[in-house]
């Protein structure tokens, strides 16, 4: 915003760190190229499904993506009053929040996280966290957060990383990683698009945007089975398959 308000173009990079100077040397055309592949697929999708493998177990989350569009962070920052945060290299969308009258979104599902060794599980309606299926210390956390500020549940974000087929690294630091590949963020959404405010929070003090990386670094013995894009004419396209993209 600032950006344009001011009329500047520029990068943030937010938490730098110096191990994430090798990202700054790609070839960010290229980088580009996979971030559109992506950004084209969500814009024209109207849902998109995962399947997520756990020891033992799946899970299907279906993200509603209608009435939105994607974002490109592609490292390109080349237009007047651009600004966008580097390493980049990701394309990402607001899954829809229902807040169209008497049209609920349609996200559903089981999304799994893992803390350290216990992995936590989301039980998904109209886009929300509305319940934690799983036991443990850190699922009874997550569930008095999630009764103490149901704004935290909401899944505000579907994010694509790309970096991954160019050698790029994990550097510990969500920065980098998100861009190594797929993601999910709980929270705040209102600044990509979404209707989800610091507002929608109940203290300020809670307000959060927070990402899930799916990369083994970040969440080991969770694995993307597939990603699936669904469009308006009954098409469905495999993105992801065995945690690779497939194009």
């Amino acid at each position: 915003m600032l950006g344009r308000k001011h009329k500047f173009r520029g990068a943030t990079m937010p938490n730098f760190t110096a191990p994430m100077i090798p990202a700054l040397a790609l070839d960010y055309q290229k980088v580009n190229s996979r971030v559109m592949y992506i950004k084209e697929r969500l814009d024209n999708a109207i849902r998109v499904e995962y399947l997520f493998a756990t020891p033992g177990d799946q899970y299907q989350f279906i993200a509603d993506t209608r009435y939105r569009t994607a974002h490109a962070s592609s490292g390109l920052m080349h237009e007047p009053q651009q600004v966008g945060n580097l390493p980049s290299g990701e394309s990402y969308i607001v899954p829809y929040e229902g807040e169209k009258e008497g049209d609920p979104s349609a996200s559903t599902g089981i999304i799994p996280v893992q803390f350290g060794e216990e992995i936590v599980l989301y039980k998904i309606v109209n886009n929300r966290a509305v319940e934690i299926m799983s036991d443990g210390t850190t699922s009874e956390k997550e569930r008095k957060l999630l009764e103490a500020e149901p704004a935290y549940g909401n899944v505000a974000e579907l994010g694509f990383g790309v970096l991954d087929v160019f050698g790029v690294q994990p550097v510990g630091s969500i920065l980098l990683d998100e861009k190594l590949g797929v993601h999910i963020a709980f929270g705040r959404s209102e600044h990509f698009g979404g209707i989800v405010s610091p507002a929608s929070f109940n203290k300020k003090e809670n307000v959060v945007h927070i990402d899930r990386v799916y990369i083994p670094a970040c969440q080991k013995d969770i694995r993307i089975f597939s990603v699936t894009f669904v469009y308006e004419d009954g098409r469905r396209e495999n993105i992801v398959a065995n945690d690779k993209y497939l194009f």
